[in-house]
């Protein structure tokens, strides 16, 4: 109507438009990946040579138990964890890894000593005929990538052993990730650049979700606590 010289206010600059309703991100407790993380193994020895229904070498479970120690330990998405190359473990103390992220942007994630550790074990069940140096780090049975479908098919079993919703996907590892050290009390922009989130405003909704953070945080700076 303004276009229009029908009139020459704007009966709509008083509206106030509706907020979208922010979802919260799911994530486990401490307790509950403590659980998720030990599954592969409990069902090695249950279930030898099965994997989700399906006959798999024992090896398989070693590496599911890395990936879920890497996807937890660091908080990269399973994309990035699956790219990564076995050469990128090998170099003698190595702390950090160079990931590809999102619209090819690459950060640094620190790689802790469960990690390191799980990783180790994986590599010494792997047969010799598949340890190729510039091959990825995460194999099928016969030596190929490991596919996303795949590790999302074993990731079900897992949850169900670990006595959790078997809905749950691979990036709630990456939620619980961030919002356990939110709630250790790591720093925000840390935690951002350890996520590779392009704007802050991506990573503050994991304080969101911990008020033990904020307790904390009170408690320690307060002089009346």
């Amino acid at each position: 109507m303004q276009s229009r010289g029908d009139r020459t206010d704007n009966p709509a600059l008083g509206l106030r438009l509706p907020r979208p309703k922010k979802s919260l991100p799911r994530f486990l407790s401490e307790e509950q990946m403590e659980h998720l993380l030990g599954a592969p193994l409990r069902l090695l020895e249950k279930k030898p040579g099965r994997v989700a229904g399906r006959k798999e070498p024992a090896w398989a479970r070693w590496r599911d138990a890395a990936l879920l120690e890497l996807l937890y330990g660091t908080g990269l998405r399973l994309g990035e964890a699956l790219s990564l190359a076995r050469k990128s473990f090998h170099e003698e103390g190595r702390r950090t890894l160079k990931v590809k992220g999102k619209g090819g942007k690459e950060r640094l994630v620190v790689v802790g000593d469960a990690v390191r550790n799980a990783m180790q074990r994986y590599e010494e069940k792997l047969p010799g005929g598949l340890r190729k140096e510039h091959g990825p780090a995460f194999l099928g049975p016969r030596g190929e990538r490991l596919s996303p479908r795949v590790f999302q098919r074993n990731l079900k079993e897992y949850l169900a052993e670990a006595g959790l919703d078997a809905s749950l996907t691979p990036h709630k590892l990456r939620h619980s990730f961030a919002t356990h050290l939110l709630g250790r009390g790591a720093d925000l922009r840390a935690v951002q650049e350890l996520l590779g989130h392009a704007r802050l405003t991506s990573t503050e909704i994991y304080t969101r979700v911990t008020p033990e953070r904020l307790r904390g945080a009170y408690v320690k700076a307060h002089p009346r606590a």
